[in-house]
């Protein structure tokens, strides 16, 4: 009887070690946690000018080309994550922002007097572009913030005046503004969960100038196309 005891104890004891160390792999394995974010930016701009001014005159008279043209561009973009877990707590957010503009100003004379004969042209273009875009995933949380934004300008025209005297005058400055905003933002922890997320995206473009013709002269314009567009996304759970 006291050896069929002492064999049972021993395997008694057997099994509970093999029961502790089953359950230790058990915890060690519910600690694991993963997190991960990730942020990217692309911005891009482009310009051109172009002026050209031709004046003539035979005999008496007077002849006058002047023509200008500027054009700018610029983009903005930037974007950040964060995420952490630890325990019953995981938290995250991420946030995307960024602007796109463009702007021409053309300015186009053309002035003769007797036998003179004039003509010219300016054009300003302006390209610009930004898109952004962030995530994050941290233990239950995730999410993540994106955006993008465009502007478009083309300010043209050609001013021109012949024979017998005229002048024509033509100025002007087009632009469109876009921009973009993001965010989403996590949190979980022993009390409950969280989320949320904005976003916010607009284009605004604008015009302005003035032009005039007298005697034997005149303008043709593109009207001065200017366009932009903007979007933006956010989610979080």
């Amino acid at each position: 009887m006291s050896g069929g005891s002492g064999l049972h104890g021993y395997v008694k004891e057997i099994i509970m070690k093999k029961s502790l160390l089953a359950l230790a792999v058990l915890l060690a394995a519910g600690v694991a946690t993963a997190t991960s974010s990730n942020a990217a930016v692309t911005t891009g701009v482009g310009v051109t000018t172009t002026t050209q001014s031709n004046a003539a005159s035979s005999g008496v008279g007077t002849a006058l080309s002047s023509q200008y043209a500027t054009s700018n561009a610029s983009a903005t973009g930037a974007a950040a994550a964060t995420g952490g877990s630890s325990g019953p707590v995981s938290f995250g957010a991420a946030a995307a922002t960024g602007t796109a503009k463009t702007s021409g100003t053309i300015s186009s004379l053309a002035a003769t007097t007797g036998n003179g004969a004039a003509t010219g042209s300016a054009a300003a273009t302006g390209a610009a572009g930004s898109f952004a875009n962030a995530a994050y995933s941290a233990g239950s949380v995730g999410g993540g913030a994106s955006g993008g934004a465009t502007s478009l300008t083309n300010n043209a025209v050609t001013t021109s005046a012949g024979p017998g005297g005229g002048t024509a005058y033509f100025g002007s400055t087009v632009g469109t503004t876009s921009g973009y905003t993001a965010s989403a933002v996590s949190l979980t922890n022993s009390m409950g969960a969280n989320a949320g997320s904005y976003t916010n995206a607009n284009s605004v473009g604008n015009a302005t100038g003035s032009n005039s013709a007298v005697g034997n002269a005149g303008w043709i314009s593109n009207g001065g196309l200017t366009s932009g567009a903007a979007g933006s996304l956010a989610n979080a759970y």
